[in-house]
């Protein structure tokens, strides 16, 4: 729950601070729908000039107002932010390593800029006072000492005294205009929440992002999952021999510049959202790595895991034919359609196609989920689809109640001209 400061800092505060709407003071968000209200506030602040070029600073000010609005505000702390945020060890010096410090007081600057200029009309701010890390929520206050700056969803303005009232009554055209607009802006914010529901995109990803613990981002290598390969090439013998020349040409280090475009947008995806991860190989990671918390696996021929994973469910991975991969639907054997022949020049390949999983791996009891391509180029497709909440929402718009809640398989397809993707196109889906 957002902090509430005392009066003391309050006055400290309104001394150095530029209030246009007069004095602030501190409130809680102690309601589902004031919770909401603070979400919304800060959505503009990370929209803003000051924050929206600025993913490390984002991150952090996300984090904590989360945790905050969860209830969990007692984790705020220095090495918890270093470690949950800035992917520290556990054991990292907090004495030497400032990451933190400076990057809180870096948004303490940039909040204030953000008040000063795009923010100075707010009414409802969100400030983080020196020497904590929690987040405090301040509203404005009018003339006469009543909070009617800010209608909370839900609630009825408080009343406003004689004195202000009087002078509403000077210009009745432009108070009327006023409240007239808030009550109609609450009800289209109402009306939007409840017609479209939760954002799709975070829809599909609770079931992951819920999770405390660090997210593996498992990329496929030019190895393909051997642990062992023809003499001459990617041999795995004694570290202590290879060169550095070798070590830089070994195919389990080395992954196809797509993939690594889409490790790129898994990861922007994890520190918009301030979640903690690692990044691994599939020929690196073991059992152990995905026993520890959820995972997303890149690639499909070329990352072992996915290819495990794949073989039970519903929509599998078959080679017909030299040089043919097809996804083939369990419930319907007779459809082959969902192929690409490796044999075909690459400037002339067509069409790709993609495996989406979001399932619990029963084998290691954590969330997973899938961007797996025939080839890259629907590797890249389920980049998209996966960090693109209009994307998102098709698949909602298809799917059963309660299907944030579910495994899902997607396939997805995607047009292919002259060696670049477009975008991605869903083709069939199974949820349980």
């Amino acid at each position: 729950m957002i902090e509430e400061t005392g009066r003391g800092q309050q006055k400290n505060l309104q001394s150095s601070t530029v209030t246009p709407r007069g004095p602030y003071v501190s409130v809680l968000a102690d309601t589902q729908e004031k919770r909401e209200s603070v979400r919304e506030q800060l959505e503009r602040i990370l929209a803003s000039s000051v924050f929206r070029n600025s993913r490390r600073y984002a991150s952090v000010l996300r984090y904590i107002v989360e945790r905050s609005l969860d209830g969990t505000a007692e984790s705020i702390k220095e090495r918890t932010m270093g470690i949950e945020v800035f992917g520290r060890a556990p054991d990292y010096d907090t004495s030497t390593d400032h990451a933190v410090r400076s990057a809180v007081a870096e948004i303490r600057k940039r909040l204030a800029q953000y008040y000063l200029d795009e923010g100075a009309e707010a009414d409802l701010r969100i400030e983080v006072q020196p020497g904590s890390y929690v987040p405090q929520l301040r509203q404005a206050m009018d003339a006469a000492g009543a909070k009617v700056a800010h209608t909370w969803p839900g609630e009825m303005k408080e009343e406003v005294p004689a004195s202000a009232a009087d002078r509403s009554h000077r210009r009745p055209g432009i108070a009327r205009v006023v409240y007239l607009a808030l009550a109609i802006a609450t009800l289209a914010s109402a009306a939007v929440f409840l017609g479209r529901g939760k954002d799709p995109l975070e829809s599909f990803w609770h079931p992951m992002f819920s999770s405390h613990d660090r997210i593996l981002l498992c990329i496929g290598t030019l190895a393909g999952g051997h642990t062992t390969a023809p003499p001459g090439q990617d041999s795995r013998r004694d570290e202590q021999t290879i060169t550095l020349k070798e070590f830089h040409k070994l195919e389990r280090q080395t992954v196809h510049l797509a993939d690594a475009i889409t490790l790129a947008r898994f990861a922007g995806l994890l520190d918009a959202r301030a979640k903690s991860y690692q990044v691994e190989s599939e020929s690196e990671a073991n059992f152990t790595d995905l026993q520890n918390g959820p995972a997303i696996l890149i690639g499909l021929l070329n990352n072992e895991w996915t290819r495990r994973l794949v073989g039970k469910l519903r929509f599998a991975v078959e080679k017909p034919g030299p040089g043919k991969v097809l996804i083939r639907d369990r419930n319907d054997p007779s459809r082959n359609d969902w192929f690409v022949d490796y044999y075909v020049p690459y400037l002339e390949v067509t069409k790709d196609y993609a495996l989406v999983l979001r399932v619990l791996d029963p084998k290691t009891d954590q969330m997973v989920v899938t961007a797996a391509g025939i080839s890259v180029f629907g590797t890249l497709a389920a980049a998209e689809f996966l960090t693109d909440a209009d994307q998102i929402q098709k698949l909602a718009a298809i799917a059963p109640q309660g299907w944030e809640r579910m495994n899902l398989e997607v396939v997805l397809s995607t047009e292919v001209i002259r060696g670049k993707s477009g975008r991605p196109r869903i083709v069939a889906t199974h949820f349980w």
